[in-house]
């Protein structure tokens, strides 16, 4: 509520007719006594009724009523007014409480947005800088079962059309029955870890992945006798202070396919990314151990390592360049061909031969 009053309204001018005196009257107040004959006009001083036969009397006391009447209506007049400023002032009030509310209101809205931006400067920051970095080399079998790896058994890649269909290397490990696979991961500085791995499990006997950190704690991504569909499995390091961890799954029966298997600094698992030395195309290889660019059409492909520049066909070497030293199977010249001091010149037509010169 903003404001409420009240008034009662006497008039001054009322005159009461009547054979008993009125209740709780007021001074100045007129009564005509209808009790006695003739009937008597009598005003109330204060303490009792007075009888007023004379005219001039009552005109004056009538007079002096009516000019207070005006008065007292000037003040009610004057107080309505100021009610009425009243109501309006607690009105704006009101309506600047309101608008102050709102404001509020804004305000905190604009600092929840603010913090929620701040909350996402954080978390882009942290992606930032732990994205993009996987510590494990080789990590879906893109270049084959390297000596990256240990292994057990059987174990051999696949990129077949379901393992393109549900990895993001479009590439996996596959392990056959009693088969283990594991690798080293040395040099990482103390924090916190996630590992990841995308996973398929065909048999319905044990299989387990799990990771060993801090020389022999163990934390399992996954151990199950139970068959399962592609599934992602991850499990957080945070307590990391030794620089090898060491990755570790084992299949007791055919077959436990791994993919996408990744190892980033922080808490939140990472979507899949090679080592950062590695490319990884259906053409170029390009690891710690060198570049590799072949062609499955032809059956060719050239390596290039710190031991060996070489071509291959059908795996056969085609030629090879070691230290000062050149090999090759079969080579064709067009033009001349020089050995030491010696050339070897063909004539216009093979029909003619081949000119030999000594060089001085």
């Amino acid at each position: 509520m903003i404001a409420s009053a009240q008034f009662t309204i006497i008039s001054l001018c009322d005159v009461v007719t009547s054979d008993t005196p009125p209740e709780k009257p007021y001074e100045g107040q007129l009564w005509v006594d209808t009790s006695v004959t003739p009937p008597e006009t009598k005003i109330w001083d204060g303490n009792e009724w007075v009888v007023q036969n004379d005219i001039e009397t009552i005109r004056t006391t009538i007079s002096i009523l009516t000019e207070k009447d005006a008065q007292f209506q000037q003040t009610i007049d004057g107080l309505n007014s100021y009610v009425a400023t009243l109501t309006e002032t607690m009105e704006t009030v009101s309506n600047d409480q309101g608008v102050l509310e709102e404001r509020v209101l804004n305000s905190e809205s604009r600092v929840s947005e603010l913090e929620h931006t701040v909350d996402g400067l954080n978390v882009s920051m942290q992606e930032q800088y732990i994205g993009g970095i996987n510590y494990v080399q080789n990590s879906s079998g893109l270049n084959g079962v390297t000596d990256d790896w240990s292994y057990s058994g059987t174990v051999k890649t696949d990129a077949s059309t379901d393992t393109q269909n549900n990895t993001i290397s479009d590439s996996c490990f596959v392990l056959g029955a009693y088969s283990s696979l594991s690798q080293y991961i040395r040099g990482v500085v103390p924090g916190t870890y996630t590992i990841s791995v995308r996973a398929k499990k065909t048999s319905t006997m044990s299989g387990y992945f799990y990771v060993t950190y801090n020389g022999n704690k163990t934390k399992y991504l996954f151990n199950k006798s139970t068959a399962f569909d592609w599934t992602d499995y991850s499990v957080t390091l945070t307590d990391v202070t030794d620089p090898t961890l060491r990755i570790y799954c084992y299949c007791r029966d055919a077959s436990i396919y791994l993919a996408d298997i990744m190892i980033s600094e922080g808490a939140i698992p990472r979507k899949w990314t090679p080592a950062p030395n590695e490319i990884y195309t259906q053409e170029v290889k390009i690891d710690k151990r060198g570049i590799e660019v072949s062609n499955s059409a032809s059956s060719q492909r050239t390596v290039i390592t710190n031991t060996e520049f070489a071509g291959y066909y059908n795996d056969e070497v085609i030629f090879t360049l070691n230290k000062d030293e050149t090999q090759t199977k079969k080579t064709t010249v067009d033009g001349e061909l020089t050995v030491g001091k010696t050339k070897f010149v063909p004539m216009p037509t093979a029909s003619e031969g081949l000119n030999i010169v000594i060089l001085d």
